[in-house]
């Protein structure tokens, strides 16, 4: 249940800094806008990936599951590192 919570919280935050950082006119500013809707776009995906497994696993939903947590992670390190890059200029 708490899991849910946390995937449905993360979808709702990705979803408005989606929106937040397509309104800024700013470019540095649309940059850190975009690592911080990656960043919780990863949390999504990686929750996704943790809730498949808790499941009966298939071969299917085991490739899945690997599939979205890989995906899950490289976009969070990546919208870290770029945040970190554009919140310093």
């Amino acid at each position: 249940m708490i899991l849910t919570g946390l995937t449905i919280t993360s979808l709702f935050l990705t979803i408005i800094f989606g929106i937040q950082y397509r309104m800024i006119k700013q470019p540095l500013a649309r940059k850190v806008g975009q690592a911080i809707m990656n960043m919780f776009m990863g949390t999504t995906l990686i929750l996704f990936a943790i809730n498949q497994f808790l499941f009966d696993l298939s071969t299917t939903r085991l490739v899945i599951a690997i599939l979205l947590f890989v995906l899950g992670l490289i976009n969070f390190v990546m919208g870290i590192k770029n945040y970190r890059f554009y919140k310093r200029a």
